[in-house]
């Protein structure tokens, strides 16, 4: 797991939505990081240039990480 890397599965154009899907999965002990948050609170009009806030999770839980996302809308098929 040390050697794992992080896998971006969704981004947010507005900061205030990331934490939201976050908690989501962590409560299915999914553990996940927001890359670019900050960036995106304190100046968000940057947001589209950095690509916006990226939601990342560690790659061996990219796919029960996706499925949970499915079933709750975050992602649409």
């Amino acid at each position: 797991m040390d050697n794992e890397k992080l896998i971006t599965i969704l981004t947010f154009e507005f900061a205030h939505e990331a934490p939201i899907v976050k908690g989501k999965l962590e409560s299915e002990g999914i553990p996940c990081f927001l890359k670019d948050e900050l960036t995106a609170q304190v100046t968000p009009f940057y947001s589209n240039a950095i690509g916006g806030v990226k939601l990342q999770v560690i790659e061996s839980n990219v796919p029960r990480a996706i499925e949970i996302l499915k079933e709750g809308g975050y992602i649409k098929e």
